[in-house]
């Protein structure tokens, strides 16, 4: 999200129901929504969120995001259409939220960027978030003073949900859009379905567009011939 007050030569959107209160949180991913939820009170100002594809870390950046409308959130596979120089742009901000952030490791122009944005937002007291597929200390940086700075970010380590918890997640988010999915179409979806829950809210969407369109129930029977399964 951004300020009124940045002139930034880009701007992403981000979903708008991704929230903390509909974040399923498993009792290992405790302590990291925890610190999201009150990051104003934490001395860390640098904060690294980790774990697989589909594990959440993008809905918790967007949550924190949803929390702090000052903060700016920066889909790293989305900036790489820019100069690494577009970063230079953040140097009014004090709340800078990176997902993905790992996807220009390696780049030496864009480490370089990101090094001096965390020296101006640590010299201002402001925070950056950002999330990638492992800590700091597994990947393959090309400017050691920035692997070196970002050692000193709290880590916290964000677990997938079980095939329960993501039965839960889609039985809700159903639910919030006035759809009602029975259990067996819930496990059907599942069993044929990747982990993913970004990936699992798109069929969703499908089905819901679908059904609004026929006018039909979701059974079985349409996820079969809705999906091609």
């Amino acid at each position: 999200m951004m300020s009124a007050a940045l002139q930034l030569p880009f701007s992403f959107a981000f979903a708008g129901e991704a929230g903390f209160n509909n974040f399923l949180a498993s009792q290992p991913n405790a302590a990291v929504l925890a610190h999201l939820q009150h990051i104003e009170q934490s001395p860390g100002r640098l904060s690294w969120l980790w774990g697989e594809a589909g594990s959440g870390k993008s809905h918790l950046l967007q949550a924190l995001c949803q929390l702090h409308p000052a903060a700016i959130y920066l889909p790293m596979q989305k900036l790489l259409a820019y100069e690494p120089q577009c970063l230079a742009s953040l140097q009014h901000s004090d709340f800078v939220v990176i997902d993905d952030i790992a996807l220009v490791f390696g780049k030496r122009e864009w480490e370089e960027q990101l090094f001096a944005l965390c020296n101006h937002l640590l010299a201002s007291d402001g925070r950056l978030v950002c999330t990638a597929s492992a800590p700091p200390a597994q990947l393959p940086f090309v400017l050691a003073d920035l692997q070196s700075r970002l050692q000193f970010a709290l880590v916290y380590a964000v677990h997938p949900l079980d095939e329960a918890g993501r039965a839960q997640v889609l039985l809700q988010r159903a639910s919030a859009r006035g759809i009602e999915l029975k259990d067996e179409v819930v496990s059907y979806i599942l069993a044929r379905h990747p982990r993913s829950l970004h990936e699992l809210m798109a069929v969703l969407d499908q089905l819901d567009r679908q059904a609004l369109a026929e006018q039909r129930r979701i059974t079985i029977p349409f996820v079969k011939a809705c999906l091609n399964w």
